[in-house]
């Protein structure tokens, strides 16, 4: 009896199991908000996939943390970038996902004011890789890419450091395209309507999800030639449509083609601010992968129509080193062809 009194005696001086344990874990989330910032208004793309990951990260961090995500738009996503990088805190507990090209403005845009360095950023994965395409509405004269290297067709685009009008550019100087833009549309809705009125030919920079998500009626309906897929690699579900990388001439213009795309192959990243602990890193992205295979996720992923072909934290962190390393003549090159910002 004694014996059995004592012991219980040494169980309660003894520290607790489960959440008080999490609670004094040094790598636990335990009582903590994560807050995921999306560099996009609501209602976006960026949105969707921001919100998506806010939805079930939590479960896949030790103490289960609860997880808010919050918008921050300004500077058409850069803002959240210069947020992560200077102010948010480095402790884990803020991650971001932003435009794609946000984190290459200091590489090509040489008159960028950038206050942050991706290269010293912490990138915890991306959660789509992008395909773009160019296209041609059905009523226009041109069934594949080799009738716009015989003749003119023109395209619509928002402005010229869109993707609507670099993605022409990029052909017409490696493939030998003749696409002539129509720029100062409002937007994409903008742009697809003046192809419906016949005011314009065709469109680039349309992703190959927003068509499958957003516009799937068109391929039923035959409203739309698929012309030319612009990514760093083939898509599997587009067999028999140009691929941007065999059209190049030179390996200087697959350098070139491959700067202007490399942000699609990471089209939805993840990021968390420079100067994180490793073990905190390690958790971060462990977390992200878990969640990206979670079969939750994925069932939510299909109901929204948001597809996931993710990139892990150490693969989107050796595409970002790729990217700046490429050679200053070639930058140089790119910067030329993008045109002012």
């Amino acid at each position: 009896m004694r014996i059995s009194a004592c012991l219980l005696a040494i169980a309660l001086l003894l520290p607790a199991g489960g959440a008080a344990a999490q609670q004094g874990s040094s790598d636990s989330f335990w009582g903590k908000e994560l807050s995921v910032y999306i560099g996009s208004t609501p209602g976006g793309g960026y949105d969707q996939y921001g919100r998506l990951l806010a939805r079930h990260i939590g479960r896949h961090l030790p103490g289960n943390p609860s997880v808010v995500p919050r918008n921050m738009p300004a500077g058409g996503g850069r803002e959240v970038m210069s947020y992560l990088y200077n102010v948010a805190p480095k402790d884990g507990t803020a991650i971001a996902i932003t435009l794609r090209d946000v984190g290459f403005d200091p590489l090509l845009n040489a008159g960028a004011a950038a206050k942050y360095d991706a290269l010293r950023l912490t990138w915890l994965g991306s959660m789509n890789a992008e395909t773009s395409l160019c296209v041609s509405w059905a009523t226009a004269p041109f069934r594949s890419l080799q009738d716009t290297m015989e003749h003119e067709i023109i395209m619509g685009s928002s402005g010229p450091d869109a993707s609507d009008s670099v993605h022409p550019r990029l052909l017409n100087q490696i493939a030998g395209t003749k696409f002539k833009l129509v720029e100062g549309y409002q937007g994409s809705t903008e742009v697809h309507l003046a192809m419906e009125r016949g005011e314009v030919q065709g469109r680039c920079g349309l992703g190959w999800d927003s068509i499958v998500s957003r516009y799937k009626q068109w391929l039923d309906e035959k409203k739309i030639v698929l012309l030319v897929q612009m990514a760093l690699d083939k898509h599997p579900d587009l067999p028999n449509v140009p691929f941007v990388m065999d059209l190049a001439r030179t390996e200087r213009d697959r350098q070139i083609a491959s700067l202007v795309l490399g942000p699609n192959k990471m089209g939805r990243p993840i990021f968390a601010p420079p100067g994180l602990a490793p073990e905190r890193v390690r958790i971060l992205r462990e977390a992200f992968a878990a969640t990206m295979r979670d079969p939750q996720l994925k069932a939510d992923a299909d109901k929204m129509r948001v597809p996931i072909e993710w990139l892990s934290g150490a693969d989107t962190e050796a595409l970002v080193k790729r990217l700046y390393a490429t050679p200053p003549e070639v930058i140089a090159a790119t910067r030329k062809l993008l045109g002012p910002s």
